[in-house]
């Protein structure tokens, strides 16, 4: 497939521009639109045609000149970005703005190991897994895969306990102790699959039964402290009424940042002053009060700071054009760090700047006014009391009652 590239970039720049892209972002697609042109122009008879092949050489050249460091990341970016787009019109006739042609992560893997990724992918999903556990278990096992080539194993029959330990080795290496624990646990899923499947079975006992747990509390923050993140954001800004709003929702509920982000306006209901929503970690419904200063908040945003005539039906947008909805949660732990740095407050353990500590310290003033576990595995979405139980730690008050004094154990020779 070849179309005309004068025509092409002419529905590029109409497609880049009905999405309310700022002027300068406008210049900077066409002035990488000219560069692709250039390209062309000196490799091929026909500089008028743009081709697949065309855009695939061009996006390989600026990888190369990048990997020389003759472009600067944001200009490889910006080179490979408007190349693609320049294609997506071209084969799709509009552009969905987004990162086109992501490479998937299973390619990595070579022609022998793939479909052993693939086929496990499926199985995950068919065990009933919340997302992100069969997400997480599969970039475990697609790392430990990926690396078995390495150490010489050629097929997943000949997979020995021994290769298995290697990349136990391999993985302590790549993780920190604490987190070794759920990548053991992936390891051992990976191994049921293998055994389930006739794949290799026997290679259980490979994979240690311990590892290394938490040693640091959780991070949490007084109410006082809380309440001095909140007010730093001064809402006179679109953006600031959006930080604000997302930075109280979380303070208040306890919700996970991926549940923000995710947020739609149809799960709000105003009447009943409630926030009904599905979640994105375990895929169950939770239902939360929607309390009277985190709906004024929210009000005050999509009233006065949410971008008007935005199709989409998240509550927290962009705020720049194109007004999609927020990408990932990772965006979120800068709008808390920032308060963090504003104010000058840093968690109990000196750790954790983001919205997690927000939703530990929520779990940790419901244990200290009595609570009960149960009450706060329901209000925080977890799927077990278990999960719970390390915000007991934070809870000093009534952690301090369970300490013993020496009585009875008098070390030999005291005197009495």
């Amino acid at each position: 497939m070849s179309v005309l590239l004068d025509d092409l970039v002419v529905k590029a720049d109409a497609a880049i521009t009905a999405q309310g892209s700022a002027p300068s972002t406008l210049m900077q697609y066409r002035w990488a639109w000219s560069q692709f042109k250039s390209f062309c122009a000196e490799r091929s008879a026909d500089e008028a045609v743009v081709s697949e092949d065309a855009v695939t050489a061009f996006v390989q050249f600026v990888a190369a000149e990048h990997r020389e460091g003759r472009y600067k990341p944001w200009k490889a970016k910006l080179l490979r970005k408007a190349a693609l787009v320049l294609w997506e019109v071209a084969t799709t006739g509009s552009y969905q703005w987004r990162l086109s042609r992501q490479t998937h992560p299973n390619d990595a893997l070579d022609a022998t190991f793939r479909p052993v990724q693939e086929q496990f992918e499926a199985w995950l999903t068919d065990q009933g897994l919340a997302t992100t556990t069969q997400d997480l278990y599969a970039t475990v096992s697609r790392t430990v895969l990926a690396r078995l080539p390495q150490d010489g194993v050629q097929e997943i029959g000949a997979l020995s306990p021994a290769d298995l330990a290697a990349a136990v080795v391999f993985l302590g290496e790549r993780y920190r102790p604490g987190s070794m624990r759920t990548a053991l646990s992936a390891i051992r899923v990976l191994c049921r699959f293998l055994e389930d499947t006739g794949l290799r079975p026997g290679l259980s006992r490979a994979v240690p039964g311990h590892s290394a747990r938490r040693t640091n509390p959780v991070g949490v923050l007084s109410p006082s402290d809380v309440d001095k993140l909140v007010d730093s954001i001064d809402p006179t800004t679109p953006a600031r009424r959006r930080d604000r709003a997302m930075l109280l929702l979380a303070a208040r509920t306890g919700l996970r940042p991926v549940d923000i982000v995710n947020l739609r306006l149809s799960d709000i209901d105003w009447a009943r002053a409630q926030i009904t929503l599905t979640q994105h970690k375990t895929g169950s419904m939770l239902t939360l009060p929607l309390l009277a200063d985190v709906g004024e908040a929210i009000a005050d945003y999509l009233l006065h700071g949410r971008p008007t005539g935005a199709t989409s039906d998240h509550v927290f947008l962009r705020s720049q054009a194109p007004f999609n909805a927020l990408a990932t949660s990772s965006g979120l732990y800068f709008v808390a760090s920032r308060a963090f740095t504003r104010t000058g407050t840093s968690a109990s353990n000196g750790t954790g700047r983001g919205f997690r500590v927000l939703r530990a310290s929520l779990a940790t003033r419901m244990l200290a006014d009595g609570t009960v576990l149960p009450v706060i595995t329901e209000a925080l979405g977890h799927r077990s009391i278990d999960s719970a139980k390390h915000y007991l730690a934070g809870d000093e008050q009534h952690m301090r009652q369970c300490c013993l004094d020496f009585a009875g154990i008098a070390p030999r020779g005291a005197r009495s």
